[in-house]
């Protein structure tokens, strides 16, 4: 886990955390207790302090945020924004930098507008998932919402993060449209089409006139949204949450590619996700249920787990969506397809958006495109209540050989660790998937810990010798996940080095995300 020295002399954060009192009010800015520990890599073993602020702001309008920036450029003071702070297995709502203060954006918890007819919302970033969706249910619009898994997160949060979610808009990360941005000076910037004052199209639109500067955004240090448009798609008469499962691990092969057919094909939409055992037993049991012995679960305990609990040892989800006709056509061709893979089975049953509200499974709750919590103790499968998880999350085509290669690759250097190979392999297109790969240990044993950490780092290194890039790092992971894009030496970094020195010359607005840190804390020249 490295560290780097920066920030402000304690004379000027004492200053500084004495004007963002007087923005935001001294009860809205947290320096200790149970509510300012929140504010740091929850998975973390008590001792480590690596990614801890030295005080968390919560501001409540764009107009302190913008003071807030002021501020902080006058001292010198790095920031660390975050909306709800729920990155889970990222390092949770901790700092890159340590000593940063953390911008925490729950107040901003506004939902601005809900567009029946265009099917839109436009949203603070302190707005959950579980709160959007709830506006929508209980609201009576006749719109749905791509959910995660787990409900408590930031709409704009989890977006800026590329992270998944799994009905139409999550495929490729289509939800958002059109962003309003606090920068580096104080300004304000609104992109796309909300450049035009009073533009009816910002949310609706990706582009402008000239470049488009959303992305820009996203995983990035160069500014901090404040409003986001999220598209939304119109209740449908069914929803049919599927499961499929296979009984052998190379099953995967042909998994992979009858999946892709569809996709292409158009016959399935959104993010179909395949864990294997591991990860599927977690969202039913733990570990320790199926297991104690020491290292990783044998073949044939994982062939027991996925016999009893019903996954195989694939397990893919999906769902599909639509008039109910057009959803039977969809599923017989669906299930003739996967169906002639010997011993794979394919379970589901059709309902409607209302009636899915009331899935006994979580994760067909999910498919469905409702919100919800009851998937928090996945994170429990070692260590219960104790129990974390870190992510190794490459991106890889969605070819079967290549989805197995990785597999033989990757699965005994985790397995050397002692660990068990978790996968959850989600297809973000018709022609990629990310390849979440979670190591899950008990976070008070530092030992443990350790192993984790150590065994993530030799993984993201072996990726990118084999050319896989990760799509989301981990904040010890960042800078040699940035590493790992090295084509030109670096041209890609160079490049957004650049950008980051143009418009936050001081280098206050999260310092090292992404590795993207300023000219003064770089370790190169």
């Amino acid at each position: 886990m490295s560290e780097r020295a920066g920030g402000p002399s304690e004379i000027s954060l004492s200053a500084a955390i004495a004007r963002f009192e007087a923005i935001v009010g001294a009860e809205h800015v947290l320096t200790s207790g149970e509510a300012f520990r929140e504010f740091r890599d929850p998975f973390q073993p008590e001792r480590w302090d690596t990614h801890t602020p030295s005080a968390v702001v919560q501001p409540e309008s764009v107009e302190q945020i913008q003071d807030i920036v002021l501020v902080a450029g006058e001292y010198g003071v790095p920031l660390w924004t975050n909306s709800q702070g729920r990155n889970n297995g990222y390092g949770g709502a901790g700092p890159r930098l340590k000593g940063s203060v953390t911008v925490n954006l729950r107040r901003m918890n506004r939902i601005l507008e809900i567009d029946d007819d265009l099917a839109y919302a436009l949203v603070e970033p302190g707005v959950s998932f579980l709160q959007l969706y709830t506006a929508l249910r209980d609201g009576g619009h006749r719109l749905m919402l791509s959910v995660p898994d787990i409900g408590w997160g930031s709409v704009v949060g989890n977006s800026l993060d590329h992270g998944v979610t799994y009905m139409a808009y999550g495929q490729d990360f289509m939800a958002p449209c059109g962003m309003e941005i606090v920068t580096a000076d104080g300004g304000l910037l609104r992109t796309g089409m909300g450049g035009v004052p009073g533009n009816r199209s910002w949310n609706l639109y990706r582009r402008g006139l000239g470049p488009s500067l959303d992305q820009l955004f996203m995983q990035s240090n160069f500014g901090i949204v404040t409003k986001m448009g999220v598209w939304l798609q119109p209740l449908p008469e069914v929803v049919m949450p599927l499961t499929i499962t296979a009984p052998n691990e190379d099953d995967i092969v042909q998994l992979v590619d009858t999946l892709r057919m569809l996709l292409l094909d158009g016959t399935v939409a959104g993010v179909p996700c395949i864990m294997n055992t591991p990860t599927a037993a977690s969202m039913l049991s733990q570990r320790s249920d199926w297991y104690d012995g020491d290292g990783p679960m044998p073949d044939a305990v994982l062939d027991k787990v996925g016999r009893e609990l019903g996954i195989g040892r694939w397990m893919m989800r999906l769902s599909l969506w639509g008039d109910s006709a057009i959803v039977d056509r969809k599923y017989e061709k669906l299930r003739a397809a996967f169906t002639s893979i010997p011993g794979v089975e394919v379970r589901g049953e059709k309902t409607t958006p209302e009636e899915a509200r009331n899935l006994e499974h979580p994760s067909d709750r999910v498919a469905s495109g409702v919100a919800n919590l009851d998937l928090l103790g996945m994170a429990g499968w070692n260590g219960g209540t104790r129990g974390g998880h870190m992510d190794f999350a490459p991106v890889v085509p969605l070819l079967g050989a290549e989805v197995l290669r990785f597999i033989k690759k990757f699965r005994p250097m985790v397995e050397a660790a002692g660990l068990d190979f978790k996968s959850d392999i989600m297809a973000i297109s018709a022609r990629s998937a990310i390849y979440v790969s979670g190591s899950n240990f008990t976070f008070n044993d530092e030992e443990q810990a350790q192993r984790v950490y150590d065994t993530l780092q030799s993984l993201v290194r072996e990726a990118g010798k084999l050319g896989y890039g990760a799509y989301r790092a981990h904040l010890s992971f960042m800078d040699l996940a940035a590493e790992q894009f090295s084509f030109n030496d670096h041209a890609y970094l160079r490049f957004v080095e650049k950008i980051k020195d143009a418009v936050d010359p001081a280098g206050i607005l999260s310092p090292g995300k992404q590795g993207i840190w300023p000219a003064a804390l770089r370790d190169r020249p």
